[in-house]
This record gives structure tokens, C-alpha cells and sequence, in this order.
């Protein structure tokens, strides 16, 4: 499954890790980080998906949720 996640509702989770500050489960049960990095030299996150790189962006997509 090559799952788009920017485009799919996921609920994240925060941590009290500063560096990687949100975690979540995707809905094709694959273990999601966030982690924040050096903006604006970078973009603001990336999106890691069983600790893998999958994509960089500045702005958190609406659909995603903070519980």
C-alpha cells in the first residue's frame, strides 16, 4: 500500500521529545514520526514512516488532528 499520508485523517499524538514532538499509528498500521527541522533553511517538518524519510512540508494539513 503506498499510502499518501498528507492526504488521509490522521490523529497524532505529542511527545516529549522537542526533535520529533508528534507521533501516530497510520491506517495501514505503520508506525508515523514528525520531526521538526531547522526552519526556515529547511523545510518546517518531515514525516517519517517506520523511521524512514517519506516527505518534507511547511504546512500541517488540515485533515491531520492533534489529540
Amino acid at each position: 500500500m503506498n499510502t499518501d499520508y498528507l492526504q488521509v485523517q490522521i490523529s497524532w499524538v505529542k511527545t516529549a521529545d522537542a526533535e520529533f514532538p508528534f507521533s501516530a499509528t497510520g491506517p495501514d498500521g505503520k508506525k508515523l514520526i514528525i520531526r521538526l527541522n531547522d526552519f526556515p533553511e529547511e523545510p518546517m517538518y518531515t514525516l517519517l514512516c517506520e523511521s524512514e524519510p517519506l516527505t518534507s512540508f511547511d504546512e500541517w494539513p488540515q485533515i491531520w488532528t492533534v489529540g
